[in-house]
């Protein structure tokens, strides 16, 4: 499989040698070992991608040249944003990446009354690089083109109070009152899909209450109850299964 790096805009014009960034060139040349002439693509993370190959390595620096730039996407045509409760490390970068894989558009990790991980502003901060640094990767892996937008944590009662107007079918995975996923209604045309998960210890009375007014539906995947890490994951496969590019 041929290597993919992400590099924003501004690109050199093709067939213009430009130097690799370092974290390109550590990853291409020093882990990779990509040698002189072999080829690679760049992303821009906004749907424009290019074919490259490298002209010329030195000890801490390589030059590339791009051969074609073109707009490609293969983006799911249903939108689904994941509000996730904050979960531990592991879980929560676990979550990131697949969900990522899955063809998610959006994350918004949220911090509840039952989250069992609190975060510092600096710490918030760090964690949002840390997770943008996944989400990266993932869309590398992947063939994405358009990187998800990944917010930074927010209070869940804040989250819902903002989407008290928001048109989106919004799901709450709970099984109190649940309508079974397979009942659900399908979205109109251009409506876009809000799945809110909650964390380990499953939400307060009061958040409950707070979904509730933000019009957002229980539903549940099945009789067995699913963790915070796999729950989210599972119910975007199944959206995408349903109305997406599954």
């Amino acid at each position: 499989m041929i290597s993919r790096f992400y590099l924003p805009q501004p690109w050199a014009t093709m067939n213009t040698p430009f130097q690799l960034p370092d974290e390109i060139f550590r990853h291409a040349v020093t882990v990779l070992r990509l040698r002189v002439g072999e080829p690679f693509v760049i992303f821009d993370g906004a749907g424009q991608t290019a074919q490259a190959h490298l002209i010329s390595i030195d000890k801490k620096s390589a030059q590339a040249q791009l051969n074609d730039i073109q707009t490609l996407s293969v983006e799911s045509p249903l939108t689904i944003t994941l509000a996730q409760c904050l979960s531990s490390a592991d879980k929560m970068d676990w979550t990131i990446e697949k969900a990522v894989e899955l063809g998610v558009s959006r994350i918004i990790p949220l911090f509840s009354a039952r989250s069992q991980i609190k975060l510092s502003s600096e710490r918030a901060i760090k964690k949002l690089e840390h997770w943008q640094r996944i989400v990266i990767a993932a869309c590398a892996q992947t063939g994405r083109n358009v990187l998800p937008e990944l917010t930074a944590p927010m209070s869940l009662n804040s989250f819902l109070g903002a989407e008290k107007n928001n048109e989106d079918l919004k799901l709450i995975l709970h099984p109190r009152n649940a309508q079974p996923f397979k009942t659900l209604p399908q979205p109109q045309p251009q409506q876009s899909v809000t799945v809110l998960i909650g964390p380990e210890a499953g939400f307060d009375e009061s958040e409950l209450m707070n979904a509730q007014s933000a019009h957002f539906t229980p539903t549940l995947l099945g009789p067995r109850i699913l963790r915070t890490e796999s729950a989210g994951l599972a119910t975007i496969a199944a959206l995408q299964t349903l109305w997406g590019d599954f």
